[in-house]
């Protein structure tokens, strides 16, 4: 049987959803466009309580936002898991294009970043 649960299951402004189950568990990434730190990520074991495990990207190291335009930067990522290892894709509107984020640890420990043009 389904319930319903009401709107909105995460409180606030949290564009393009994303979702990736891993056992039990349930990981959400969500657009934060020009706002640091970046790619909010959440967790969840029934999809209705969420809460936050960290960010996709921390540090300013990682990627550049400076510059961005208001409601532009990190658009619409997706988040997914295969063997270990989370792997997170996602635009930067105002920058170089598409990129990806790894990590072993779903709320930081980032493995390794490439950003590719276009």
């Amino acid at each position: 049987m389904t319930g319903f649960s009401g709107d909105p299951v995460l409180p606030g402004f949290r564009p393009d959803p994303s979702v990736c189950r891993v056992g039990a568990d349930y990981y959400l990434v969500t657009s934060s466009f020009e706002w640091f730190p970046g790619l909010p990520v959440f967790h969840s074991r029934d999809l209705v309580h969420w809460r936050r495990i960290g960010s996709a990207l921390d540090r300013a190291s990682q990627l550049d936002l400076a510059g961005c335009a208001p409601s532009r930067g990190l658009f619409a990522p997706t988040i997914r898991h295969h063997d270990g290892v989370f792997h997170l894709v996602c635009t930067l509107m105002d920058g170089p294009g598409h990129f990806v984020v790894t990590a072993t640890d779903p709320g930081g420990a980032v493995v390794a970043a490439a950003v590719a043009g276009g």
